[in-house]
Protein backbone atom coordinates (compact mmCIF):
# COMPACT_ATOMS: atom_id res chain seq x y z
CA UNK A 1 0.00 0.00 0.00
CA UNK A 2 2.65 2.39 0.72
CA UNK A 3 4.70 1.90 -2.04
CA UNK A 4 1.20 2.21 -3.95
CA UNK A 5 0.15 5.71 -2.42
CA UNK A 6 4.01 6.98 -3.08
CA UNK A 7 3.62 5.77 -6.61
CA UNK A 8 0.63 7.87 -7.21
CA UNK A 9 1.85 10.68 -5.23
CA UNK A 10 4.76 10.84 -7.42
CA UNK A 11 2.42 10.57 -11.03
CA UNK A 12 0.09 12.57 -9.57
CA UNK A 13 2.58 15.63 -9.10
CA UNK A 14 4.23 14.98 -12.55
CA UNK A 15 0.65 15.22 -14.48
CA UNK A 16 -0.86 18.37 -12.48
CA UNK A 17 2.28 20.24 -13.12
CA UNK A 18 2.43 18.72 -17.05
CA UNK A 19 -1.34 19.81 -17.86
CA UNK A 20 -1.27 22.70 -15.54
CA UNK A 21 1.35 24.04 -17.98
CA UNK A 22 -0.90 23.54 -20.91
CA UNK A 23 -3.70 25.30 -18.64
CA UNK A 24 -2.32 28.17 -17.90
CA UNK A 25 -0.96 29.28 -20.32
CA UNK A 26 -4.04 28.40 -22.95
CA UNK A 27 -5.98 31.00 -20.52
CA UNK A 28 -3.28 33.41 -20.93
CA UNK A 29 -3.83 33.71 -24.77
CA UNK A 30 -7.53 33.82 -24.12
CA UNK A 31 -8.41 29.79 -24.85
CA UNK A 32 -11.31 28.24 -23.30
CA UNK A 33 -10.18 25.23 -21.29
CA UNK A 34 -13.46 23.20 -21.06
CA UNK A 35 -11.90 20.26 -19.34
CA UNK A 36 -8.72 19.50 -16.74
CA UNK A 37 -8.38 16.15 -16.04
CA UNK A 38 -6.13 14.22 -13.78
CA UNK A 39 -6.14 10.41 -15.60
CA UNK A 40 -8.31 8.78 -18.13
CA UNK A 41 -11.52 7.40 -18.26
CA UNK A 42 -14.37 7.49 -16.26
CA UNK A 43 -14.61 10.45 -14.18
CA UNK A 44 -14.73 9.33 -10.18
CA UNK A 45 -15.42 12.83 -9.03
CA UNK A 46 -15.46 16.62 -10.37
CA UNK A 47 -16.10 20.02 -10.16
CA UNK A 48 -16.79 22.90 -12.74
CA UNK A 49 -15.31 26.15 -12.22
CA UNK A 50 -16.11 28.78 -14.23
CA UNK A 51 -16.09 27.52 -18.06
CA UNK A 52 -13.89 24.71 -17.16
CA UNK A 53 -14.67 21.11 -15.66
CA UNK A 54 -11.95 19.69 -13.20
CA UNK A 55 -11.95 15.92 -13.00
CA UNK A 56 -10.18 13.11 -11.81
CA UNK A 57 -10.47 9.83 -14.22
CA UNK A 58 -10.19 6.25 -13.82
CA UNK A 59 -6.60 5.51 -14.91
CA UNK A 60 -3.82 7.55 -13.48
CA UNK A 61 -1.64 6.90 -16.13
CA UNK A 62 -1.48 10.65 -17.55
CA UNK A 63 -4.05 13.40 -17.78
CA UNK A 64 -5.36 15.94 -20.66
CA UNK A 65 -6.15 19.19 -21.13
CA UNK A 66 -9.22 19.71 -23.40
CA UNK A 67 -9.38 23.14 -24.93
CA UNK A 68 -12.32 24.68 -27.40
CA UNK A 69 -11.42 24.34 -30.69
CA UNK A 70 -8.93 22.05 -30.29
CA UNK A 71 -9.09 19.77 -33.30
CA UNK A 72 -10.47 21.70 -36.97
CA UNK A 73 -13.50 19.35 -37.14
CA UNK A 74 -14.69 20.96 -33.84
CA UNK A 75 -13.31 24.60 -34.06
CA UNK A 76 -16.43 26.74 -35.62
CA UNK A 77 -13.89 30.25 -35.72
CA UNK A 78 -14.51 31.80 -32.42
CA UNK A 79 -11.51 33.98 -31.39
CA UNK A 80 -11.23 32.03 -27.69
CA UNK A 81 -10.63 28.64 -29.58
CA UNK A 82 -7.10 26.86 -30.22
CA UNK A 83 -7.50 26.80 -33.71
CA UNK A 84 -8.15 30.59 -34.16
CA UNK A 85 -4.91 31.36 -32.32
CA UNK A 86 -1.44 32.58 -33.90
CA UNK A 87 0.89 29.57 -34.70
CA UNK A 88 3.24 31.42 -32.31
CA UNK A 89 0.53 31.32 -29.25
CA UNK A 90 -0.27 27.62 -30.31
CA UNK A 91 3.12 26.65 -30.08
CA UNK A 92 3.39 28.39 -26.69
CA UNK A 93 0.40 25.97 -24.99
CA UNK A 94 1.71 23.16 -26.71
CA UNK A 95 5.41 23.35 -25.19
CA UNK A 96 4.50 24.83 -21.59
CA UNK A 97 3.33 20.93 -20.52
CA UNK A 98 6.65 19.75 -21.28
CA UNK A 99 8.72 22.78 -19.81
CA UNK A 100 6.48 22.83 -17.11
CA UNK A 101 8.03 19.50 -16.18
CA UNK A 102 11.84 20.96 -17.33
CA UNK A 103 11.00 23.43 -14.94
CA UNK A 104 9.71 21.25 -11.90
CA UNK A 105 13.28 18.88 -12.26
CA UNK A 106 14.93 22.61 -11.47
CA UNK A 107 13.17 23.55 -8.53
CA UNK A 108 13.69 20.10 -7.47
CA UNK A 109 17.06 19.82 -7.68
CA UNK A 110 18.09 23.09 -6.38
CA UNK A 111 16.17 22.64 -3.62
CA UNK A 112 18.17 19.02 -2.86
CA UNK A 113 21.34 20.95 -3.27
CA UNK A 114 20.22 23.98 -0.94
CA UNK A 115 18.90 21.65 1.78
CA UNK A 116 21.35 19.04 1.41
CA UNK A 117 22.66 16.23 -0.76
CA UNK A 118 23.36 12.83 0.14
CA UNK A 119 26.77 11.44 -0.93
CA UNK A 120 28.87 9.15 -0.20
CA UNK A 121 31.89 9.43 2.07
CA UNK A 122 35.50 8.55 1.57
CA UNK A 123 35.11 5.43 3.42
CA UNK A 124 35.88 1.90 2.07
CA UNK A 125 32.93 -0.41 2.05
CA UNK A 126 34.75 -3.60 0.10
CA UNK A 127 38.27 -4.72 -1.39
CA UNK A 128 37.85 -7.30 -4.50
CA UNK A 129 39.62 -9.74 -4.23
CA UNK A 130 42.65 -10.13 -6.42
CA UNK A 131 42.78 -6.18 -7.04
CA UNK A 132 45.37 -3.55 -6.74
CA UNK A 133 43.74 -2.27 -3.69
CA UNK A 134 44.24 -5.94 -1.86
CA UNK A 135 47.62 -6.20 -3.21
CA UNK A 136 48.54 -2.92 -2.03
CA UNK A 137 47.25 -3.78 1.58
CA UNK A 138 44.00 -1.52 1.83
CA UNK A 139 41.32 -2.62 3.86
CA UNK A 140 37.47 -2.44 4.41
CA UNK A 141 36.51 0.29 6.68
CA UNK A 142 40.05 2.66 5.95
CA UNK A 143 38.51 6.38 5.71
CA UNK A 144 40.83 7.76 2.60
CA UNK A 145 41.35 11.29 3.71
CA UNK A 146 43.88 12.25 0.94
CA UNK A 147 44.96 11.00 -2.59
CA UNK A 148 48.47 11.74 -3.68
CA UNK A 149 48.22 14.79 -1.00
CA UNK A 150 44.83 15.77 -2.25
CA UNK A 151 42.68 16.22 -0.04
CA UNK A 152 39.50 13.98 -0.39
CA UNK A 153 35.71 14.14 1.62
CA UNK A 154 33.28 12.25 -0.64
CA UNK A 155 33.21 8.90 -2.71
CA UNK A 156 33.08 11.06 -5.46
CA UNK A 157 36.39 12.96 -4.66
CA UNK A 158 37.90 9.76 -4.53
CA UNK A 159 37.04 8.34 -8.16
CA UNK A 160 38.28 11.96 -9.56
CA UNK A 161 41.77 11.10 -8.85
CA UNK A 162 41.38 7.88 -9.54
CA UNK A 163 40.06 8.30 -13.01
CA UNK A 164 43.12 10.75 -14.01
CA UNK A 165 44.99 7.61 -14.92
CA UNK A 166 48.33 7.79 -12.68
CA UNK A 167 50.64 4.62 -12.54
CA UNK A 168 50.93 5.40 -9.00
CA UNK A 169 48.95 6.83 -6.33
CA UNK A 170 49.28 7.43 -2.57
CA UNK A 171 46.26 6.59 -0.52
CA UNK A 172 46.31 8.59 2.44
CA UNK A 173 43.98 6.59 5.16
CA UNK A 174 42.81 6.76 8.79
CA UNK A 175 42.52 2.84 10.49
CA UNK A 176 42.17 2.17 14.27
CA UNK A 177 46.26 1.76 14.22
CA UNK A 178 46.55 5.33 12.81
CA UNK A 179 46.97 7.15 9.65
CA UNK A 180 49.05 5.52 6.76
CA UNK A 181 49.62 6.40 3.66
CA UNK A 182 49.40 3.27 1.03
CA UNK A 183 50.87 3.62 -2.54
CA UNK A 184 48.40 1.51 -4.86
CA UNK A 185 49.31 0.83 -8.78
CA UNK A 186 46.27 0.97 -10.88
CA UNK A 187 45.23 -1.17 -13.12
CA UNK A 188 44.16 0.08 -16.51
CA UNK A 189 41.37 -1.74 -18.22
CA UNK A 190 38.92 -1.59 -20.73
CA UNK A 191 35.29 -0.67 -19.65
CA UNK A 192 31.65 0.19 -21.48
CA UNK A 193 30.01 3.27 -20.19
CA UNK A 194 26.12 3.60 -19.89
CA UNK A 195 26.18 4.55 -23.76
CA UNK A 196 27.71 1.15 -24.66
CA UNK A 197 31.15 2.51 -25.73
CA UNK A 198 34.07 0.70 -24.74
CA UNK A 199 36.46 3.38 -23.12
CA UNK A 200 39.93 2.72 -21.35
CA UNK A 201 39.98 3.19 -17.18
CA UNK A 202 42.11 3.16 -14.41
CA UNK A 203 40.91 0.78 -11.56
CA UNK A 204 41.50 0.14 -8.00
CA UNK A 205 39.06 -2.42 -6.86
CA UNK A 206 37.38 -0.48 -3.77
CA UNK A 207 33.75 0.42 -3.66
CA UNK A 208 32.25 2.75 -1.25
CA UNK A 209 30.63 1.90 2.55
CA UNK A 210 26.69 2.99 2.99
CA UNK A 211 27.88 6.02 4.99
CA UNK A 212 26.59 8.89 4.02
CA UNK A 213 26.89 12.94 4.82
CA UNK A 214 24.29 16.02 3.18
CA UNK A 215 26.04 18.50 1.23
CA UNK A 216 24.44 21.84 1.10
CA UNK A 217 25.09 24.57 -1.31
CA UNK A 218 24.42 28.58 -1.37
CA UNK A 219 21.43 29.64 -3.30
CA UNK A 220 23.02 30.99 -6.32
CA UNK A 221 24.73 27.97 -6.66
CA UNK A 222 22.45 25.28 -6.14
CA UNK A 223 19.96 26.65 -8.55
CA UNK A 224 23.43 26.76 -11.15
CA UNK A 225 23.67 23.29 -10.12
CA UNK A 226 20.00 22.51 -10.73
CA UNK A 227 20.01 23.46 -14.09
CA UNK A 228 22.87 21.65 -14.69
CA UNK A 229 21.94 18.61 -13.65
CA UNK A 230 18.40 19.46 -15.45
CA UNK A 231 20.59 20.12 -19.00
CA UNK A 232 22.80 16.76 -18.27
CA UNK A 233 20.23 14.53 -17.73
CA UNK A 234 18.36 15.40 -20.64
CA UNK A 235 22.00 15.04 -22.80
CA UNK A 236 22.01 11.73 -21.45
CA UNK A 237 18.49 10.58 -22.51
CA UNK A 238 18.89 12.33 -25.89
CA UNK A 239 22.24 10.07 -26.17
CA UNK A 240 20.07 7.17 -24.76
CA UNK A 241 17.20 7.32 -27.40
CA UNK A 242 19.82 7.86 -30.25
CA UNK A 243 21.88 4.84 -29.17
CA UNK A 244 18.74 2.63 -29.32
CA UNK A 245 17.61 3.94 -32.49
CA UNK A 246 21.19 3.15 -34.04
CA UNK A 247 20.98 -0.41 -32.40
CA UNK A 248 24.14 0.64 -29.84
CA UNK A 249 22.37 0.05 -26.81
CA UNK A 250 19.16 -3.00 -26.30
CA UNK A 251 15.94 -1.31 -26.77
CA UNK A 252 14.86 -3.58 -24.35
CA UNK A 253 17.24 -3.13 -21.34
CA UNK A 254 16.72 0.99 -21.88
CA UNK A 255 13.04 1.80 -21.51
CA UNK A 256 10.98 1.08 -18.57
CA UNK A 257 6.98 1.43 -18.39
CA UNK A 258 4.39 2.14 -15.42
CA UNK A 259 5.26 -1.38 -14.08
CA UNK A 260 9.22 -0.55 -13.71
CA UNK A 261 8.52 2.77 -12.63
CA UNK A 262 6.18 1.63 -9.31
CA UNK A 263 9.50 -0.29 -8.63
CA UNK A 264 11.95 2.16 -8.94
CA UNK A 265 9.76 4.83 -7.05
CA UNK A 266 9.14 2.78 -4.27
CA UNK A 267 12.94 1.35 -3.92
CA UNK A 268 13.75 5.52 -3.88
CA UNK A 269 11.11 6.14 -1.06
CA UNK A 270 12.48 3.12 0.91
CA UNK A 271 16.04 4.81 0.55
CA UNK A 272 15.01 8.61 2.19
CA UNK A 273 12.89 11.45 0.81
CA UNK A 274 16.00 13.36 -0.93
CA UNK A 275 16.46 10.28 -2.95
CA UNK A 276 12.92 9.74 -3.60
CA UNK A 277 12.24 13.87 -4.55
CA UNK A 278 15.49 13.04 -7.02
CA UNK A 279 13.71 10.49 -8.87
CA UNK A 280 11.04 12.31 -8.92
CA UNK A 281 13.13 15.41 -10.68
CA UNK A 282 15.00 12.33 -13.02
CA UNK A 283 11.54 11.86 -14.07
CA UNK A 284 10.13 14.81 -14.70
CA UNK A 285 13.11 15.50 -17.41
CA UNK A 286 12.13 11.92 -18.96
CA UNK A 287 8.49 13.53 -19.50
CA UNK A 288 9.78 16.53 -20.54
CA UNK A 289 11.88 15.09 -23.57
CA UNK A 290 9.67 12.12 -24.45
CA UNK A 291 6.32 14.26 -24.56
CA UNK A 292 8.52 16.64 -27.05
CA UNK A 293 9.62 13.40 -29.43
CA UNK A 294 7.75 14.32 -32.69
CA UNK A 295 5.39 11.75 -32.85
CA UNK A 296 1.89 12.68 -33.36
CA UNK A 297 -0.26 12.05 -30.22
CA UNK A 298 2.27 13.11 -28.61
CA UNK A 299 3.05 17.29 -27.90
CA UNK A 300 5.88 16.99 -30.08
CA UNK A 301 3.63 15.67 -32.40
CA UNK A 302 1.28 18.84 -32.17
CA UNK A 303 4.56 21.15 -32.50
CA UNK A 304 5.41 19.50 -35.48
CA UNK A 305 2.39 20.21 -36.81
CA UNK A 306 2.39 23.77 -35.81
CA UNK A 307 6.17 24.07 -37.55
CA UNK A 308 4.75 22.06 -40.73
CA UNK A 309 2.12 24.49 -41.17
CA UNK A 310 4.66 27.64 -40.12
CA UNK A 311 6.71 26.36 -43.23
CA UNK A 312 3.91 25.43 -45.77
CA UNK A 313 2.30 28.51 -45.06
CA UNK A 314 -1.14 27.33 -44.49
CA UNK A 315 -2.73 24.38 -42.40
CA UNK A 316 -2.83 20.82 -42.79
CA UNK A 317 -5.41 19.15 -44.22
CA UNK A 318 -7.27 17.68 -41.86
CA UNK A 319 -7.49 14.11 -43.18
CA UNK A 320 -3.49 14.31 -43.05
CA UNK A 321 -3.00 15.40 -39.45
CA UNK A 322 -5.91 12.77 -38.45
CA UNK A 323 -3.65 9.75 -40.69
CA UNK A 324 -0.58 10.50 -38.42
CA UNK A 325 -2.04 10.71 -35.30
CA UNK A 326 -3.48 7.63 -35.87
CA UNK A 327 -0.25 6.29 -37.05
CA UNK A 328 1.25 7.81 -33.90
CA UNK A 329 -1.11 6.47 -31.48
CA UNK A 330 -0.64 3.21 -32.98
CA UNK A 331 3.43 2.86 -32.75
CA UNK A 332 2.81 4.44 -29.25
CA UNK A 333 0.22 1.83 -27.66
CA UNK A 334 2.68 -0.93 -29.92
CA UNK A 335 5.68 0.46 -27.97
CA UNK A 336 3.50 0.61 -24.41
CA UNK A 337 2.56 -2.87 -24.71
CA UNK A 338 5.58 -4.21 -25.75
CA UNK A 339 7.21 -2.08 -22.69
CA UNK A 340 5.10 -3.46 -20.62
CA UNK A 341 5.60 -6.85 -21.30
CA UNK A 342 9.37 -6.15 -20.83
CA UNK A 343 8.39 -5.47 -17.36
CA UNK A 344 6.35 -7.77 -16.22
CA UNK A 345 9.54 -10.72 -17.55
CA UNK A 346 11.93 -8.09 -15.92
CA UNK A 347 10.29 -8.33 -12.38
CA UNK A 348 8.72 -11.31 -12.68
CA UNK A 349 4.92 -10.32 -11.80
CA UNK A 350 3.22 -13.93 -13.33
CA UNK A 351 5.85 -15.42 -11.31
CA UNK A 352 5.17 -13.70 -8.06
CA UNK A 353 1.40 -13.46 -8.80
CA UNK A 354 1.35 -17.30 -9.11
CA UNK A 355 3.24 -18.11 -6.11
CA UNK A 356 0.94 -15.43 -4.19
CA UNK A 357 -1.98 -17.45 -5.62
CA UNK A 358 -0.41 -20.94 -4.69
CA UNK A 359 0.05 -20.08 -1.13
CA UNK A 360 -3.25 -18.40 -0.44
Amino acid sequence: MFGTLVFLFVLGVLVVVHEWGHFIVARMVGIRVEKFSIGFGPVIFGKKKGETEFAVSLLPLGGFVKMAGESPEEAQGHPWEFQSKPLLQKFMVVFAGPFMNAFLAFVIFSIIFMTGQPTMTAKIGKIMPGTPAQAAGLAEGDRIEAVDGGKVSTWDDVLTHVHEGRPQMTFTVQRAAGRQDIVVSPRIQEVKDMFGKTRRASFVGISPASEMIYIKSGFFQALKMGFERVCMLTTMILMSLGMMITGAVPFKDSMTGPIGIFFMTKEAAHMGAAYLFYFMGSLSVSLFVLNLLPIPVLDGGHVLFILIEKIKGSPLKAIVKERMTQAGLVALLSLMGYVILQDVSRFSILQNLLNFIKHR
